[in-house]
């Protein structure tokens, strides 16, 4: 029995052969453009909303986000407040956190909590369309942005903990197998801050 008929079966695989055409004239990921932020989201402009992490002895540990700058005081409130009576003690209770942020709050055994502040995980931020800061990000970190591979991001942390943090963009071009192309291409995914 016959399905189709002879036009029908040339027209099916020129429109085969012309999606395929397509697909492999386009970059290696079908989605870098929708995945890709532009610079001008990630470095122009202050966020829209601030994404802060909570973690250790509150009662709703999470990612909570705020309209504005959060403090840590205001991040344990939209936890739920400390898991235990416990006293916190912390100096920076009502600093303003970044976008990005971590904190978690680690009771002892006796009433006091300690607070302790650091940026989310690479992998946490990368999803949540957050730059990388890239000196303190690990090697798996680094690994995880488009245009990094393993063996660069090793090279990028080696670098760093041989001559410091990077300062500007043209200190990170110095690590062999970085060049203007492919940091156009990673930038937007990290931040020197």
């Amino acid at each position: 029995m016959k399905i189709f008929s002879k036009d029908q079966q040339v027209i099916t695989l020129l429109l085969g052969l012309t999606v395929l055409f397509i697909c492999l004239s386009r970059p290696f990921h079908p989605f870098s453009s929708m995945l890709r932020p532009s610079r001008s989201d990630l470095t122009t402009k202050s966020p829209h909303q601030w994404v802060i992490e909570a973690a250790g002895a509150v009662k709703n540990p999470g990612i909570y986000t705020f309209d504005k700058p959060a403090t840590p005081y205001q991040v344990i409130q939209s936890a739920g407040g400390l898991l235990y009576k416990h006293r916190l003690l912390s100096d920076t209770l009502y600093d303003t956190l970044d976008t990005g942020m971590r904190i978690a709050l680690q009771a002892s055994n006796s009433d006091c909590a300690q607070l302790i502040i650091t940026p989310m995980s690479s992998e946490k931020r990368l999803v949540l369309g957050i730059p990388v800061k890239l000196n303190q990000a690990s090697v798996e970190g680094l690994a995880m942005i488009p245009g990094i591979s393993h063996a660069l991001a090793r090279r990028i942390v080696e670098f760093r903990e041989s001559h410091g943090p990077f300062k500007t963009w043209n200190d990170l071009m110095c690590v062999k197998g970085i060049g203007p192309k492919n940091l156009e291409y990673f930038r937007p995914y990290i931040s020197l801050k």
